[in-house]
This record gives structure tokens, sequence and C-alpha cells, in this order.
């Protein structure tokens, strides 16, 4: 959730899908790093990360009439 705000912001400022990718795939590795030093009972810290924000993402896009 930190990550999300940012990815938004600067998607907003700088509308590129291949900068989007770019800035969702820094914001799984953010997420995954924090979750390995944080959370210490999630097996795998980054493909959780990957399959939040994964999951974010396809809501984002079913709410925003894309999908």
């Amino acid at each position: 959730m930190l990550t999300n705000p940012a990815v938004v912001l600067l998607n907003l400022l700088f509308p590129a899908t291949w900068l989007l990718l770019l800035l969702e795939c820094a914001a799984v590795g953010v997420e995954g790093l924090v979750y390995l030093q944080c959370a210490r009972r999630i097996r795998r810290p980054f493909l959780f990360s990957l399959w939040a924000n994964g999951c974010s993402f396809g809501l984002g896009l079913v709410i925003g009439g894309i999908l």
C-alpha cells in the first residue's frame, strides 16, 4: 500500500505503458524487500508481493473499465 500512491502519481504525471510496467516491477521489488525484512511468516515474500500487486493492478483495470 505504500508504493501504490507513488506509482499512481508518477503514472498520472508521465502516462506511458512502458513506464507503468517499470513502476509496477519496482513496486513488487520494494514491497518484496519490506516483506522479507518485516514479515518473517511470509514464506515467499517476492511471490506474495507479485500476487498482491497483480490483484491490485487487475482490480484497477476492472474499475477503470478496461477489462
